[in-house]
């Protein structure tokens, strides 16, 4: 395989692709092309190289729990964003290592860990708690810092997310949506450092506003007030998404049990469709794959006897 692989990528436990042999170390001068990317939980050195590392656990290290969820009880978010994260910067690095690899002709090693994937992405609440200072709060789907900015319910029970984000949004916020023109001079709220210290006090002014109307009331006032809001939409909304559907975001693919949808993939090129191929069945292209590596069809029968494949 490495004899036409560009790029060999692994997540083994740190040194144990070494003890395979299949290190950038060991497989530079044989394969002076080849770009090596190793990821791991913590990075091939450190006190903590040698810790198990699985995504919740990242999420914890990194701090990404101590401001995520309700004051008192942190939450992990809802997808394997430390997984992702660490995967996003592998990519990256090696689209880097391709393009430099066509200049130098030369691969090289890449080292990602998810640890530090993480602290990458929790730079804005890193630099927040800078030098001593106190770090955002946990505030649940609501801003910690800016105020109204987050999750309201509806009177129909439905929820919607909107933010403001100056003045101005205030002003109008108070005489279109609220229709409350008073809140908007009331010295209590009149800065976004006094909605915030005051937010149980504004939350339940609003709670009593919004209470007359159904959510797509609400939803049409704050557009046009040009007020930033969106649904609070479930797993069964996004399948259904008008824009998606409207931007023909899905597709339809193969598998072995039979056709299913399939979002496009984010980033659309002008100049090739991207490639959306059939789930394979287990095992459905070993044969070929093993035909392309030089066995030969007796060979394949053998280790098919012996359950190896």
């Amino acid at each position: 395989l490495l004899e036409q692989a560009d790029v060999l990528v692994q997540n083994l436990a740190p040194g144990a692709a070494a003890r395979l042999g299949l290190s950038y170390e060991a497989l530079r001068e044989r394969h002076p092309q080849l770009i090596v990317c190793d990821i791991s939980g913590y990075g091939s050195d450190g006190p903590y190289r040698d810790k198990k590392a699985y995504d919740l656990l990242i999420q914890s290290e990194s701090g990404f729990l101590s401001v995520t969820g309700l004051p008192d009880a942190p939450a992990k978010a809802g997808c394997s964003v430390a997984d992702i994260s660490a995967g996003m910067y592998a990519q990256s690095n090696i689209l880097a290592a391709l393009l430099q690899r066509g200049k130098s002709g030369r691969g090289c090693h890449i080292e990602v860990s998810m640890l530090e994937s993480m602290v990458e992405w929790m730079s804005y609440p890193l630099y927040y708690a800078f030098d001593g200072a106190a770090p955002p709060p946990r505030a649940g789907a609501a801003h910690a810092t800016i105020f109204p900015y987050g999750p309201f319910r509806a009177g129909d029970g439905k929820t919607v997310m909107l933010g403001l984000q100056n003045e101005r949004e205030w002003q109008v916020f108070c005489t279109q949506v609220l229709e409350l023109p008073e809140l908007a001079s009331d010295a209590r709220f009149s800065s976004n450092s006094r909605r915030t210290q005051a937010r149980d006090e504004l939350r339940a002014l609003i709670d009593e506003g919004f209470a007359r109307l159904s959510s797509e009331q609400l939803i049409a006032r704050l557009d046009a007030a040009q007020i930033a809001n969106a649904r609070m939409n479930d797993m069964h909304d996004v399948w259904e998404h008008p824009q998606l559907k409207a931007r023909g975001r899905w597709t339809e693919v193969d598998t072995p049990c039979g056709p299913i949808p399939a979002l496009l993939p984010p980033g659309e090129v002008d100049s090739f469709t991207p490639r959306m191929d059939a789930v394979p069945a287990l095992g459905q292209h070993s044969d070929a794959i093993l035909l392309e590596l030089g066995w030969d069809q007796a060979a394949i029968e053998r280790l098919r006897a012996v359950g190896a494949v």
